[in-house]
């Protein structure tokens, strides 16, 4: 019995997984409220990735596998170039929208809400950024982080309550957007648009 009971569950979500189109598999919202956003300039948008509600994507952005882009009760921007990688969650409360600049990476598990990212950060994997902070351009928030403070631009960041470490050097800022321009190439090769992977590889 307890197998059949398993069985019968399993076959009632099986619609839930199946290809909404040939091009992309979305996770449906429970609700029609909200209108499909508009996905069409972005590069990369995994099939598992769930992005809804009043999401704003420039150019060349990738969301990507598992990732969660929640604007249910207030908006998200993403800008240019900008990555969401594996596990990712954005999300904001009324009235605090979460606002990426271009050439963000955002790091694989990390959490923004309602925060503000200024061009070409880092956000470390597994940090969370909390309401109301501003991360200034070009700084690293360290893996793991908690930040609760503003960052200051050029700031690399580290510990639980985060805490400025050291500047970081014009080169290595330069190297943030280096990273996020070849995220975007790995995210066309991923949407089937192109076969440079933007990273050296080693077989």
């Amino acid at each position: 019995m307890a197998l059949l009971y398993l069985l019968e569950c399993l076959w009632a979500f099986c619609p839930l997984i199946e290809p909404v189109n040939n091009e992309r598999q979305m996770f449906p919202t429970s609700s029609s409220y909200w209108s499909s956003p508009d996905l069409s300039l972005a590069a990369f948008v995994a099939p598992n990735a769930v992005v809804m509600g009043w999401v704003k994507i420039a150019s060349g952005v990738s969301i990507w596998y598992g990732a969660v882009v929640r604007a249910d009760i207030e908006r998200i921007e993403i800008g240019e170039g900008t990555n969401i990688q594996d596990g990712a969650i954005l999300h904001g409360d009324p009235g605090k929208p979460t606002i990426l600049e271009d050439w963000v990476t955002v790091g694989h598990g990390a959490v923004i809400h309602s925060a503000y990212i200024e061009r070409g950060c880092l956000i470390g994997i597994g940090a969370v950024v909390l309401d109301g902070v501003r991360v200034g351009a070009g700084s690293i928030i360290g893996a793991g982080c908690v930040v609760t403070k503003d960052v200051p631009p050029l700031s690399l960041m580290v510990g639980v309550p985060a805490k400025r470490s050291r500047d970081v050097s014009p080169e290595e800022a330069a190297e943030l957007i280096e990273h996020a321009r070849s995220y975007q190439k790995l995210a066309l090769v991923h949407a089937g648009k192109g076969t440079d992977l933007g990273f050296a590889t080693v077989y």
